[in-house]
């Protein structure tokens, strides 16, 4: 059995700071997008880029990347 999942994932260095998993429903969507918001901007993301980096599921800044991940089928 697979989970359907939405991903907070914190890469740094070449390793895996953390993963949060939320459900892949709109009320796990959207607490997943406030996550990775919340924590793209402590680590330097402008409001103006939040709207891109959430389309890309992507945010970097120096050797720190932030994902948004959804699980596959």
């Amino acid at each position: 059995m697979q989970l359907q999942t939405v991903m907070v994932i914190e890469y740094t260095g070449g390793q895996i700071l953390s993963v949060r998993s939320f459900s892949e429903d709109k009320e796990g969507n959207k607490e997943a997008e406030a996550l990775f918001a919340k924590i793209a901007k402590d680590n330097g993301m402008d409001d103006t880029d939040l709207d891109a980096c959430l389309d890309d599921g992507l945010f970097e800044e120096g050797d720190y990347q932030i994902f948004l991940v959804h699980s596959e089928d």
